[in-house]
């Protein structure tokens, strides 16, 4: 398997774990309906009737780019009529293609397993899709399923499938917005702000959340929750930044999280963070030099190579070679050469 293909299902796991650590404990899941549905549709809901569904209804080639979560609830006035909210998190951090085309594949998914399981009634339980965006980009799509459909006359419009889903651009949401749980105010901030140097200071804020409003165990157990994610993500978050957080707020049991679970992330996490880091680093610097020397000719079999390569003192060689070779088939010589012992770091 190429190397950027296990990166990206790497970031998948993380990311789907990270969210379902959160959303998939019904608690938290009831906090963010609550906050976040229109209050004409909330009183309509009974979310004192809540199972969360791990069950996910997306084709392999989609997985890499979200992850999904079905929720059953039920109306406050026909309790035996089900209602589903269909959770849809996008975690490649641009905007995707046509999704309201895939929430129409995996709402039409959700009524089959129902239609299997024998459990649909005269019409069709309303399925509720919301899609969690948190790109560094603006939301540009459409919330209409028509949006993406080419009707060239409004009298078709009535033949064609009409939905809408609801958005939430975690880029752009206001965190204070998300007061019911705290673990999801949390969430929020972590997410929006992940990859700004703002989150070394954000740090701490998470951490005080969850030590002044949760049972001390459970503020524990989430500390590792989020310190678990960030130390496998790119993000500004040092040793040191974490390390000074929870000696400071958790000063009674700080040495003894830094020491088990907290120490060994932030250390080998972090570092293992840092060390991706630097090697794509080192990779993209080859494949500049490259672009420049040559005219933006690089052979993908060349590309290949060295995207492949893990080996940050061979990159640095190379980024010399770059400049000393007379022309593409030259370099790639030198590529071929190398043994395959030397891809790896030693």
């Amino acid at each position: 398997m190429h190397e950027r293909d296990e990166d990206n299902q790497e970031v998948s796991r993380i990311q789907d774990k990270f969210f379902w650590d959160i959303y998939g404990r019904s608690v938290n899941t009831v906090g963010f309906l609550k906050d976040f549905l229109p209050s004409n549709i909330l009183e309509e809901l009974d979310l004192n009737h809540i199972e969360v569904n791990k069950k996910s209804y997306l084709s392999e080639e989609y997985k890499e780019h979200y992850t999904d979560l079905v929720v059953e609830t039920r109306f406050k006035d026909n309790a035996e009529v089900p209602v589903f909210v269909y959770f849809l998190l996008e975690h490649k951090s641009y905007v995707p293609t046509r999704p309201a085309f895939q929430l129409l594949r995996y709402m039409v998914e959700q009524w089959y397993e129902l239609e299997k399981q024998g459990t649909l009634g005269k019409k069709l339980p309303p399925i509720l899709p919301i899609l969690i965006y948190h790109g560094d980009k603006g939301w540009t799509p459409g919330l209409h399923f028509q949006d993406i459909v080419n009707i060239p006359h409004d009298d078709m419009k009535p033949y064609i499938p009409e939905f809408q889903y609801f958005l939430s651009d975690a880029a752009a949401e206001d965190e204070d917005r998300y007061n019911t749980s705290v673990v999801v105010k949390c969430w929020f901030i972590v997410v929006k702000y992940l990859k700004a140097p703002a989150m070394r200071e954000k740090l701490f804020e998470v951490i005080k959340l969850l030590h002044d409003f949760l049972e001390q165990e459970t503020a524990v157990e989430y500390v590792e929750i989020f310190m678990k994610y960030l130390a496998n993500t790119d993000n500004k978050v040092t040793k040191a930044d974490a390390v000074k957080a929870i000696e400071t707020i958790f000063p009674d049991r700080g040495d003894d999280m830094i020491n088990g679970w907290a120490k060994e992330y932030v250390e080998k996490g972090m570092e293992k963070g840092m060390e991706k880091g630097m090697l794509a680093e080192a990779r993209e610097m080859v494949l500049k030099a490259l672009d420049t020397k040559f005219s933006n000719n690089v052979p993908e079999d060349v590309q290949k190579k060295i995207t492949a390569l893990n080996n940050r003192i061979l990159l640095k060689d190379l980024l010399g070679h770059v400049i000393q070779s007379k022309d593409i088939d030259g370099f790639r010589k030198i590529l071929q050469a190398i043994p395959p012992e030397q891809m790896q770091e030693q």
